[in-house]
Formats: structure tokens, sequence, C-alpha cells
């Protein structure tokens, strides 16, 4: 575990109260790559990105449809509420400059099969690395990591809420959530520098 946590201080604070205020959001899909497509397994919200609103979730270019992307990052309606305090605690946390900062939600008792984040190129360059901090999860959430496509066993973790994890994520990976709840992380794409890459 000690590999993938970075060496930030946790947050603290008690992250339920915004945990049930995202409950009452409506997540927006993913990706419209099959199995997921027209589905609710896999959902986020923007923080921060090519857009306005919380729905915006997408960068220009990573999405082939008639989707409607803006062309500047700004940070959403969503980051000026109360609620979103402690979150403003933990991205204040980061020495980097941020690409999209989103909340990801994997819904109760489901999973993500075994893949990659290579369609987006800034990740699979490196030129963008891509922190988790847990908001909710419990010990029946799983995230495994694989060396490689042929890698069957990989290394499962339990990560843990308002601790900061950098998972390569260009890596084959899988997420069960086998919770009666749904798991949300915090994502936040940082562009990468010297001080970041210290702590990685």
């Amino acid at each position: 575990m000690n590999n993938y946590e970075l060496s930030i201080e946790p947050i603290r604070d008690d992250l339920s109260h915004l945990a049930s205020y995202l409950d009452s959001m409506n997540f927006q899909l993913l990706t419209q790559i099959a199995p997921y497509k027209n589905n609710n397994i896999w959902t986020a919200l923007s923080l921060h990105g090519y857009g306005p609103n919380p729905s915006d979730i997408y960068k220009p270019g990573f999405v082939k449809s008639d989707i409607n992307i803006g062309s500047k990052l700004e940070w959403t309606s969503l980051a000026n509420e109360p609620v979103m305090s402690p979150i403003r605690e933990i991205i204040s946390r980061l020495p980097c400059q941020f690409e999209r900062i989103r909340f990801m939600k994997l819904a109760a008792g489901k999973s993500l099969r075994k893949h990659n984040d290579n369609i987006d190129q800034d990740i699979e360059s490196k030129k963008i690395v891509r922190i988790h901090i847990p908001i909710r999860t419990n010990s029946e959430v799983v995230f495994t990591m694989y060396e490689n496509d042929e890698d069957e066993r990989g290394e499962r973790l339990n990560l843990e809420v308002g601790r900061f994890y950098y998972l390569d994520v260009t890596k084959p990976h899988s997420v069960s959530n086998n919770s009666s709840e749904d798991r949300y992380h915090l994502v936040v794409d940082c562009y990468m520098n010297e001080e970041l890459k210290a702590i990685l």
C-alpha cells in the first residue's frame, strides 16, 4: 500500500456529509464504451474542467460524439458550494496545476473490468498524472492493479478515505464495489512538475 500512497497529510475531516450531498447529485456517464454505455455503473461530476457545469466531465478531442466541450479549463459551479470546503482543503495540498478534477462514482454492487486509461494521450505520456482521494469507500471496495495484461492476479488494494494515492492508470486495473453503497473518489488530474515528481 505504501508505494501507492503519497506523503501528503491525509484529510481528517468527516466526509460523510459530502458523500450524502453527492448521493443527491445527477452524475454523468463517464464512457460511451461497452459494456458501460447507457448505464449508471461508472459516472462522474466535474469540479474543474472544460466548461462551467458539473456535467462538463469530458475534454476536447477525448470523446467522439455530439457533446459540446469547452476550450478552456475553469471551475464549475459545484466548486463554490459550501459543502465543498473539505475538497478545497484537499486540492490545496497537491503541489501542481490542475487539469480536470472530478468526482467519480462506482455504483453499489458493481464492478469495472480490467482496463487502462491510455485513451487519454496526456495520461499515457505522463504529462498528466491522476491522483485519487477516496471520499466514501469501505473494506468491500477493492481496487486491483496489474503489472500487465498477462497478470491475472494483480495487487488488491483497499484505499482509505481522505488519503492521497497515485495509481498508474496506464497499467491495467479493475475495481469492484462489493458493498451496498456507492463509492466516491475525488480524482485530480495534475500536470507533472518536479515537486510532484518528488513525492510520487
